[in-house]
């Protein structure tokens, strides 16, 4: 499906790649990779004539990402480097590790699945498979803000962060006023409510904020209490029995184990 989706993007452009922008970040990608940054080895890693590199590799020295080494030969990245990436965040990268396992959930199940990252004292939606879902339970739910305390991707992410960092962010949505969603009144049965997710492994939204609905969100961890993400379905309470949500609280469970690897793969850990 990726597949084609992707060639029809392809069919749909008015112009084709600029060649030289691809030579270039090829060589730039190569030169991160490395252990020594030379014409030969650039040349021969990313299949580029040695005259094209040199040009490459003088241009990005007069731009300031690289700088050539005394006696020439050998190159060096310069901190400038930095600046290409400085907008691609964790939260970014943990959704964009994500995205291709909630299409898959949602391929196998037909539930709508979504991924959702904190921001300030809520969780934000930052992808949604409703479009795809034949159970689709709104026409969408992207970039919705999420109550901590009552929603379950909110309830996921507090249960499974530090104690320090659940403390900070239940004290800023308290200060924020916007807890009642509501607020629960019960503090012990919210308590039990943590200490229940994080037994299960998974959370479940109360019934009483949503009757119709309901929702199970796992986190996504990237370190010893450290919540990347949480990933997270939606269904009909009445079209479910209770065997059948833990069967796919384990689906979300196994899906934010392997994307807790990937993460750990590509340096998120």
């Amino acid at each position: 499906m990726t597949q084609v989706m992707e060639a029809d993007r392809k069919r749909q452009r008015s112009y084709g790649n600029v060649s030289q922008i691809g030579r270039t970040l090829a060589v730039l990608e190569a030169a991160n990779r490395l252990p020594s940054i030379t014409v030969s080895a650039l040349s021969a890693e990313c299949a580029i004539p040695r005259p094209t590199v040199v040009r490459i590799l003088e241009t990005l020295c007069d731009l300031g990402f690289l700088e050539q080494l005394l006696p020439r030969g050998r190159y060096v990245l310069k901190s400038k480097l930095r600046a290409l990436s400085a907008g691609f965040h964790d939260t970014q990268l943990a959704v964009e590790v994500l995205r291709p396992f909630a299409d898959s959930i949602t391929r196998d199940h037909l539930w709508p699945v979504s991924v959702a990252t904190l921001e300030d004292h809520a969780m934000v939606v930052r992808y949604s498979t409703i479009p795809s879902s034949p159970l689709a339970h709104a026409r969408s739910t992207l970039f919705k803000r999420l109550s901590l305390m009552t929603r379950a991707h909110g309830i996921a992410y507090l249960s499974f962060c530090s104690t320090t960092e659940r403390h900070h962010l239940m004290r800023l949505a308290r200060q924020a006023g916007n807890l009642v969603e509501s607020d629960p009144t019960d503090w012990l049965e919210w308590r039990r409510m943590i200490m229940q997710c994080r037994a299960q492994g998974y959370a479940l939204r109360p019934m009483r904020v949503d009757p119709s609905t309901s929702t199970i969100a796992v986190p996504v961890l990237s370190g010893e209490w450290r919540v990347a993400a949480t990933l997270g379905m939606t269904f009909f309470p009445k079209a479910l029995q209770d065997r059948q949500i833990v069967e796919l609280a384990a689906v979300l469970n196994a899906a934010a184990t392997a994307a807790s690897e990937q993460l750990a793969g590509r340096g998120l850990l």
